[in-house]
Formats: structure tokens, C-alpha cells, sequence
């Protein structure tokens, strides 16, 4: 199982963006909409919750964010996708039959495992049931006239990816295997989390505000790319690019998503202060709470086009 559909047509969607462990501002958030507490789990009378993925790392409550959103989805008031952040988590927790990490990250995404691990205080068991119900969620989902995928929609990397559940959950041995092999399938899957990224031309020397200097670069992937700007084709990024044509042959084949196709809600890009509209067709849910201090969501009523007016926002406490 990687897709999920909601037949509900009554059944009106809070496209919530990525939490990243920030517990108080999700419970403002909801309360903001109007979601109160029956039975210990977070409701609405007429609409659900949907997560985007990201609501670990980088915030003080990762483990209590989990367990609202398991909660609610276990109650059916909400759903939720996988984000790149829970599936590091997965990769890093779950063992092989060797006992190791499927993957070992780098040492940004270490260190954030290392605090995903302390705030579990010894509690083994439960981070380990928290790691396998994050293998049961899906990687996408398709509802009434409209689509969540995390950073990029290309329905053929989604059947693709099928192969990876069995029985409604992630298979271990297939996202070992993943990792291990350089093909179309390991390429839809990061896809998937990530987004499109291109390559920097090697005279293109670009630098973060950290003075890192970056090799790549996110793309809006529901633009052609051929023929545009650096600047104009960024998309998500925490650095400028110049402002002259794209080399050709740094251009990959990626699938276009057109403006004919259905409403795609989107996390990943850290939008921060907006445009939180990508498109007529695309909204963006991740406005950037750990570093530009919003958590945002969108309130679909059933709506073809999509407008800003329906983002609604809380701020850092």
C-alpha cells in the first residue's frame, strides 16, 4: 500500500505543513481551526487533518508530535504521509538482519537522530513501535480532486515505488536493497522526498548564508525548464542564483507537472514568509517553523483553484 483515497465527499481537508517537532505551535495551530480534545485525541466535527510529512526533527518535541499524529490518525481524524525527515528516521532505527542501520546519515541528520533517540529517555520499545507505524504511512495520497506527495508529484515514480510495501507497510529488505543500488527506483524514491535537484555547473561557485558552498539546487519541477533563469527556476532555496540561462546539459529529464492536472498540496521547501502558492494547482504547506517561525495550513473546502486566502498561520511560541 503506498496510495490512500478518502471517498468521504462531505469531508472538507486541513493540509497541515511540516511540524518539525514543534509540539505547542501544532496544538495552537488546531485549536486555531477549531479541533477540540474528545477522548484524548484531536477532532473535527466535519474535516480531517492531513500531514504533509516533516513533523520530526529540529523542534523540542518530536516524540510527543508523533504521538498526537498517530493518535489522531488511529481515530481516522486526520492521515498522514512520509516526509524525507521520518524516513532517515526509519533508515537509521530500523536494523538489517545483521543488526545494523539500513542507513547511517551524515552528521547533520546524526546529530538530530541522536536527540530523536534522548527524547525517548531509554524508552527502546516505544521509539521502536514508533518507527514501525511510521512504515505504515504512505508516501502519497490521493483524495477527493486533490493530491499530497511531500516534495514532488510524478505518478509514475508512486507505482514505481509500490514495491516497497508489503501488506501496508514498509519492507525493510526492499529499502535495504534501495539503498544499495543505483537505478530508476532509488531516483524515484529521493525524487519523491526531495524534490528535483540540479547539479551546479562547475564554473557556478554559490555559497549559503553559512558559507557553504552548495552543489546543487531545488527546481520548480511544474515549470519546463529548458530555456530558464537560474533565478527563475529556483525554487526553496536558501541562496540566491544568478540570473542568466540554464546550461542545457545540466538540465535533467524530469516529468513536468502541467497546470491541467489536479491540486497538488506540497512540504519540503521552507517557503517562510511565501509565496505560499507555487501555483493555480500547487500549494505549499511548509512555512518554515523552526527558522522563519510559522506553522501554516491550508483549509480546502473543494475549491479547482487554489488561493491564499485559504492559508491560515500560528507563530513560534
Amino acid at each position: 500500500m503506498i496510495a490512500s483515497t478518502d471517498s468521504s465527499k462531505n469531508c472538507h481537508y486541513d493540509i497541515i505543513g511540516d511540524v518539525h517537532g514543534h509540539h505547542l505551535e501544532l496544538q495552537k495551530l488546531l485549536l486555531k481551526m477549531s479541533y477540540t480534545m474528545i477522548n484524548g485525541v484531536w477532532t473535527h466535527a466535519t474535516r480531517k487533518a492531513i500531514f504533509v510529512g516533516d513533523f520530526i526533527n529540529r523542534g523540542p518535541n518530536s516524540k510527543g508530535v508523533i504521538k498526537l499524529i498517530r493518535e489522531m490518525v488511529s481515530a481516522g481524524t486526520a492521515m498522514a504521509i512520509l516526509g524525507n525527515h521520518e524516513m532517515n528516521a526509519i533508515l537509521y532505527f530500523s536494523k538489517d538482519k545483521d543488526g545494523q542501520a539500513l542507513r547511517v546519515p551524515g552528521s547533520n541528520n546524526l546529530r538530530l537522530m541522536t536527540k530523536l533517540m534522548h527524547e525517548y529517555n531509554g524508552q527502546q520499545e516505544t521509539l521502536l513501535d514508533d518507527i514501525k507505524w511510521l512504515r505504515s504511512l504512505p508516501l502519497h495520497l490521493e483524495l477527493d480532486g486533490i493530491r499530497v506527495v511531500h516534495a514532488y508529484w510524478n505518478r509514475h515514480h508512486l507505482i514505481k515505488l509500490q514495491s516497497l510495501y508489503k501488506k501496508g507497510r514498509l519492507r525493510k529488505s526492499r529499502l535495504k536493497t534501495l539503498l544499495e543500488e543505483d537505478n530508476d527506483l532509488q531516483i524515484a524514491f529521493w525524487e519523491t522526498l526531495k524534490g528535483i535537484e540540479l547539479q551546479m555547473p562547475n564554473d557556478l561557485v554559490i555559497k549559503d548564508s553559512d558559507q557553504v558552498k552548495r552543489d546543487n539546487f531545488r527546481v520548480k519541477w511544474w515549470v519546463k525548464p529548458h530555456g530558464q533563469t537560474f533565478r527563475n527556476l529556483s525554487y526553496g532555496n536558501k541562496f540566491e542564483l544568478p540570473d542568466y540561462t540554464i546550461p542545457n546539459e545540466i538540465i535533467s529529464d524530469y516529468k513536468v507537472y502541467e497546470h491541467t492536472e489536479p491540486i497538488v498540496f506540497i512540504g519540503h521547501y521552507c517557503m517562510g514568509k511565501g509565496p505560499m502558492l507555487a501555483s493555480n494547482n500547487i500549494g505549499c504547506v511548509d512555512a518554515c517553523i523552526t527558522t522563519a517561525g510559522r506553522l501554516a495550513a491550508y483549509r480546502y473546502e473543494g475549491e479547482e483553484v487554489l488561493t491564499a486566502a485559504n492559508f491560515i498561520f500560528v507563530s513560534k511560541l
